[in-house]
């Protein structure tokens, strides 16, 4: 790392991912489509990924479970990159996860039907895109902002950091494209430029598990889950990963709030920024890392409070309250543009200020009902009517391979 940057330094002209992507799309590239066609392919084997081939996570994760524990006519492979992903899958479905870059994941990466993802292509770990196998995106949540080919590609590369040139280059490579409504149909449509008939309604294989789970607490103390959208690499130049729901709101003051209302807080960093550790014995911040499934957290929380995350969308089938904390809503849309105007988006209670949030939150421990009827019908807009079921149903829609 001392001799690169030293390079950077007193070369001018020195740039290595130059050097990088020119061997990725050309010789990489070429030598697996040359091989795609030689290579025979193994009926019904289907390979994974998932978050860039960091973690064992998302739709991937749940559609790969699922076939695993309902249908051994079908060879699911989970290509990571990261030692602790393959150890975890390894432990849970021996022979059924590999390293990648690696001979043995190309020799089975050639030789695969179909690829299922939930991100992009870097979920295949540096496998580059093919024409001989099918690719099945799922996706991992409606976003609120505009993302993909509606973003510019200076905010793209922020988001997507060195592996941006993959994903604008092959965000479009898909056969189909697994969705939960005609709205998210629609907007993902724009933001890929793929037409309309290469969407699936079918609901998110992630959610099963939560049209099932119980609503009911198993503890005195409130839990309130704050999960805010990514803003920036790491720290970035806000330190938002630092902001307690709003600027104005120092951890002492949330210390005091949690304690007078017998209630701990947990919060989740966004899986691509870095997590910040608080003093108080009432705050926990769980990253990714720790606790790759998101619906665990949901499982043992009992008000959601976010701002721009899609995340609070799945958490509406579990009818409990949840609250935005738009803090920074102008500079926001203004630097990522919203699908729609921000009150479209998401249901009530909108809060701005710190009295708001904190007077939202007593509602909800003791009114947790209020703001019903709101959530049930942004319930019905983001996720449709399909319901439990949709790892069975995407799977069918895969298996009838000419669908």
């Amino acid at each position: 790392m001392r001799v690169h940057l030293l390079l950077k330094k007193v070369l001018p002209f020195y740039n290595p991912w130059k050097i990088y992507w020119a061997l990725y799309f050309g010789p990489w590239t070429w030598s697996f489509r040359a091989l795609s066609w030689l290579v025979p392919k193994q009926d019904n084997l289907f390979i994974f990924g998932s978050n860039e081939g960091k973690h064992y996570s998302d739709n991937s994760r749940s559609l790969f479970e699922y076939i695993q524990d309902n249908d051994n006519s079908i060879r699911a492979v989970w290509f990571t990159n990261n030692k602790d992903v393959y150890q975890e899958v390894e432990n849970k479905y021996p022979g059924k996860v590999v390293m990648s870059p690696s001979f043995r994941a190309s020799f089975l990466y050639l030789r695969a039907e179909q690829a299922v993802i939930s991100f992009g292509y870097q979920d295949l770990c540096k496998m580059p895109w093919i024409p001989s196998i099918q690719v099945n995106q799922l996706w991992h949540g409606v976003p609120l902002k505009k993302i993909g080919l509606l973003r510019a590609k200076n905010k793209t590369d922020e988001d997507y950091g060195q592996s941006s040139r993959l994903f604008l280059k092959w965000c479009g490579k898909v056969d189909r494209f697994f969705v939960a409504s005609a709205y998210e149909k629609r907007n993902h449509s724009l933001s890929f430029d793929l037409p309309e008939s290469c969407f699936r309604i079918t609901g998110n294989p992630r959610n099963d598990r939560l049209y099932s789970k119980s609503n009911g607490a198993d503890s005195d103390v409130t839990t309130i889950l704050y999960a805010p959208t990514f803003r920036e690499r790491g720290d970035g130049p806000g330190n938002h990963i630092r902001i307690l729901m709003h600027p104005e709101i120092d951890e002492q003051s949330i210390h005091n709030f949690l304690e007078d209302n017998n209630c701990r807080l947990i919060v989740r960093p966004h899986w691509i920024t870095r997590p910040y550790q608080y003093s108080s014995d009432r705050i926990q911040t769980i990253s990714h890392a720790e606790e790759p499934d998101l619906y665990n957290l949901f499982s043992v929380s009992d008000i959601l409070v976010t701002d721009y995350s899609s995340a609070f969308i799945d958490w509406l089938i579990l009818d409990k309250p949840v609250i935005f904390t738009p803090y920074d809503l102008e500079e926001y849309e203004r630097k990522n543009g919203l699908l729609e105007e921000y009150h479209k988006l998401v249901p009530q209670p909108i809060c701005r200020s710190p009295n708001e949030i904190l007077t939202s939150l007593e509602e909800a421990i003791s009114y947790p009902d209020k703001h019903r009827d709101e959530r049930m019908s942004m319930k019905l807009k983001y996720l449709g009517d399909e319901g439990h079921g949709a790892s069975k149903r995407v799977l069918k829609i895969m298996m009838t391979k000419d669908e």
